[in-house]
């Protein structure tokens, strides 16, 4: 039983570091004697490749804001779901799904006291909600603004478009202007 609850303990710990490590670790406990020891050690690295990529947008995240970025964030004017002291429920991760269908950046204001005052930790649990309820795995981190408890959410290829200058659009003046000429 103690090694059951362990198991779980671990499993859920992985999945809140990355799908992948999860996955990582299903392989490396039931299945150990039908992969091959080559197996295992491409998936390790598959998962180590996944954790450092994670790492650098984390860091990105939590840059100060300038650019194309902050443009980015003034153009999602207010948080549009709020998570309370209860935690985010799968209702949550279906709210974000559906408004990330609709939006392609969503702000998030999160009480972050169920996730150990932890803003990463709050979006690795409402991403796992979000693609659990139907959302694209591809969900991006964009910013984390910690003096406000808020977490800016972009659909798959948002932050290629904030980076290219591809989003937000023009002001509604910039777009009469264009279509006059």
């Amino acid at each position: 039983m103690h090694q059951l609850q362990s198991s779980l303990l671990l499993t859920w710990t992985l999945l809140l570091l990355s799908p992948l490590s999860a996955f990582s670790f299903v392989i490396n406990t039931s299945q150990r004697s039908t992969y091959s020891q080559t197996g295992q050690q491409r998936i390790q690295s598959t998962s180590n490749d996944a954790a450092a990529a994670s790492q650098t947008a984390l860091a990105k995240a939590l840059e100060p804001l300038k650019g194309n970025r902050q443009k980015a964030w003034l153009h999602a004017k207010k948080p549009l779901l709020r998570i309370g002291g209860k935690g985010a429920t799968k209702t949550h991760g279906n709210s974000l799904r559906e408004l990330l269908d609709q939006h392609t950046v969503v702000k998030v204001k999160v009480n972050t006291g169920p996730y150990d005052g932890s803003l990463e930790s709050a979006f690795e649990a409402l991403k796992i909600l979000a693609v659990e309820s139907g959302a694209d795995a591809g969900l991006e981190l964009i910013h984390i603004k910690t003096s406000e408890n808020t977490i800016l959410f972009g659909r798959e290829g948002a932050l290629d478009s904030i980076d290219a200058g591809d989003f937000p659009p023009p002001p509604r003046e910039e777009k009469e202007e264009k279509a006059a000429e």
